[in-house]
């Protein structure tokens, strides 16, 4: 009998520990749903270590991913996507990737707008609330098909290492990325890309998602006419209507790569260095092994770095896994944590962006939280960006993984009120170090990381008694007794993407015909670069055309927002004054030119919108490769005043400004009326930083310094200490 009991309670005891303790306590919160979780585990059981191992990841991380919603589409969408699919194979599958990716003829827009037509006519798909985790819905079938069709992924890459498993556990194993709806298993999505992307058919990662790009791009095209009434889930990737849904479209690719055998993972950052709001996007390793960001579906492997994502601030991973160095686990029972930072799924990645350090502040008042965090300026207040240990018994904060070169205030949370507990502060290094790796160089964090304490105001290595060389702790100071004349010319700088579309112009014709598409003589070649405001170019003309144009001579967009023709008065044509040249300052020579007109004519239909290059509009802009005009007449032109494309963050005239500046929180100095392109303020409090806002219209500012008459902006500009 007493055997008997011994049995009993042994077989007790192995069945409440038959699975690693993790996954036990997933499955104790899966309810009703524990037995298909079950059926995975022992399914995989016995195939091996690699197999089981893999289902015990994704379940015992499920309890911490959940839908958003959940999208029930009608069987036509479905239909009609591989109908597209069809279309596109039917089009390019003898084309190489060279011709197809211009490829956008208009003798298909019939086809385009019959899609269309079928498209629109569907049911709009039903959007329901979740409120379950996925441990608790998501069903044997879905699982097994996810494992299975990854493993093959493991079997072709020939992963063998635990260090192996560690990377395909978050770039390949897992069947979803964030919050999307798992609409389809796996297979499914293989099954849809595999003739074009599947990695062990084509040479490099970079050659899949430029197939995977390419192929986005051309569905897009094909339905660029259909108007979605919903989310579709997958689907949105090939209709324009999202693509500016960075995160929906980084969901989406991660999942399509993944499927493919391509590695994938989704990396976001809070806040840009330069603007208010947030970005999401893809990385996939390189050849050489590094991982590389890249916005998805529009971008390959660090296509959109230089103009884009180097501009990143704090940067994260999204995980499948749980990080328990997370405010999820960091904070107290009854601590508030910022949204963003209120899951465990994140893991900091800001050292293969920046150049990072390591940094202890001193605790100065006596703080119950267990975390702190810091934030960066935005229009509308502050936002938190990232977190720091609380060391109660050092009396220190220990912020890891600080870019240097960027200004960020420190606070913690009182409830859900935000406290700053220090002043605001920057690490400023005047060039990279070599201590530190460059960005995107490396994959994991060095083993002995720049670790920097602040003692005194000054900057020491921790646990070494010397100062840290290259770097100073600089705070936001302010001298009201001392004043300054500010003479200002922007509230905003000017954008990368804007300075490569300049760029861009340079080399451009300035073209005179007497027939409309034919026999242009060159009148002028732009030889540099055009600035970000109206400007004036002057060319030798003897003769009189009907038609002049101004042409990109690479046949990419001319990226005009205004332009106007001038010459001598002529009683033929419609004359006007021409819109004043910017004044900069008083110094400057006034526009005036008398016997100079603006000749007025129809503007030439080359293309989408032409016309809005001649509308005055300088929010507007036109991407045609050429824009023009016809006077009716033949007509001497012998000028031309043009705007690139620009965000128009310069001084506009008729706009009123207010000038802030920092000084232990913003104060307001003035307000003036912008009578030209500049602003001069006088007697302003000497500050180390100022904020410009335009009370009129607008809403890009960014906070600047200001030395030896010229502005600096925040985190775009270089700086130096004579700053400060």
């Amino acid at each position: 009998m007493r055997i008997l009991l011994f049995l009993g309670f042994m077989c007790l005891f192995m069945s409440c520990h038959k699975y690693p303790d993790a996954v036990e306590q997933a499955l104790e919160q899966a309810g009703d749903n524990r037995k298909e979780l079950e059926k995975v585990l022992e399914h995989f059981r016995k195939q091996g270590k690699i197999p089981y191992q893999s289902a015990c990841f994704l379940i015992e991380n499920m309890p911490y991913h959940q839908s958003k919603e959940t999208i029930l589409l009608d069987s036509a969408y479905n239909s009609y996507f591989e109908k597209v699919d069809s279309i596109y194979s039917q089009l390019f599958s003898n084309m190489t990737i060279e011709e197809i990716r211009p490829y956008k003829k208009k003798k298909h827009d019939s086809l385009c707008i019959s899609l269309a037509e079928n498209f629109n006519s569907f049911v709009a798909p039903k959007i329901l609330n979740v409120d379950k985790t996925d441990i608790q819905i998501i069903k044997s079938d879905f699982l097994v098909d996810n494992i299975e069709s990854a493993l093959r992924i493991w079997n072709e890459k020939g992963y063998k290492t635990d260090e192996d498993f560690d990377f395909f556990k978050e770039f390949i194993l897992p069947y979803r990325t964030t919050n999307e709806y798992p609409l389809m298993k796996r297979s499914q999505i293989r099954k849809m890309y595999e003739k074009i992307l599947l990695d062990s058919l084509l040479g490099t990662i970079h050659e899949s998602v430029e197939w995977y790009k390419i192929y986005v791009d051309k569905c897009r095209w094909l339905n660029k006419y259909v108007k979605p009434k919903e989310h579709m889930g997958i689907y949105d990737l090939f209709v324009p209507r999202f693509k500016m849904d960075c995160h929906n479209m980084t969901n989406w690719s991660c999942n399509v790569l993944r499927a493919c055998g391509i590695p994938a993972v989704y990396e976001f950052t809070p806040k840009w260095l330069d603007r208010d709001s947030k970005h999401y996007w893809c990385n996939s390793p390189d050849s050489t092994g590094i991982i590389q960001p890249y916005t998805a579906p529009g971008n390959n492997l660090r296509e959109d770095w230089d103009s884009n994502i180097k501009y990143c601030g704090k940067v994260y991973r999204k995980t499948f896994g749980v990080q328990y160095n997370t405010p999820y686990f960091m904070a107290a029972e009854d601590e508030f944590v910022p949204e963003h930072f209120s899951t465990p799924l994140l893991s900091d990645q800001t050292f293969r962006y920046h150049q990072t350090i390591t940094l202890r502040l001193p605790l100065l008042d006596n703080i119950d939280n267990n975390i702190a965090y810091i934030c960066m300026f935005t229009t509308k207040g502050l936002t938190p960006v990232g977190w720091g240990k609380i060391d109660h018994r050092k009396s220190e904060i220990i912020f890891e993984q600080i870019p240097l070169n960027t200004l960020f205030f420190p606070v913690i949370f009182d409830g859900e009120t935000m406290l700053e507990i220090n002043e605001p502060f920057m690490i400023l290094s005047s060039r990279l170090r070599k201590d530190i790796p460059e960005p995107l160089t490396v994959n994991e964090q060095q083993k002995k990381k720049l670790d920097i304490s602040l003692v005194n105001g000054k900057l020491f290595v921790t646990g070494e008694n010397k100062q840290s060389s290259g770097m100073k702790y600089v705070t936001l100071k302010c001298d009201t007794t001392k004043k300054e004349t500010l003479h200002l010319l922007r509230k905003y700088p000017e954008k990368q993407r804007l300075k490569a579309l300049q760029e861009r112009i340079k080399g451009s014709y300035i073209l005179g015909s007497n027939k409309e598409k034919r026999n242009f003589d060159t009148l002028y070649i732009l030889d540099y670069v055009p600035c970000p405001y109206f400007q004036e170019v002057e060319f030798k003309n003897d003769k009189k055309y009907r038609y002049y144009r101004f042409r990109n001579p690479d046949k990419k967009g001319v990226n005009i927002a205004h332009m106007e023709f001038l010459g001598r008065y002529s009683r033929n044509h419609k004359c006007s004054s021409p819109t004043p040249l910017p004044v900069f300052s008083k110094e400057q020579p006034e526009d005036k030119n008398q016997f100079l007109y603006r000749i007025n004519g129809i503007p030439l239909n080359t293309g989408h919108n032409a016309a809005d290059a001649f509308d005055g509009n300088y929010d507007t802009y036109v991407t045609t490769s050429s824009v023009g005009m016809d006077f009716g007449t033949p007509v001497q032109i012998n000028r031309i005043r043009f705007v690139p494309r620009t965000a128009n963050n310069g001084i506009v005239p008729g706009d009123s400004y207010a000038l802030f500046y920092y000084a232990n929180g913003w104060k307001e100095f003035k307000i003036l009326y912008a009578e030209n392109s500049y602003l001069d303020f006088k007697d302003v409090p000497y500050a180390t930083l100022y904020w410009l806002r335009n009370l009129t219209t607008g809403k890009e500012e960014l906070p600047f310094f200001y030395s030896n008459g010229k502005q600096y902006f925040l985190h775009t500009d270089t700086i130096n200490e004579s700053i400060y």
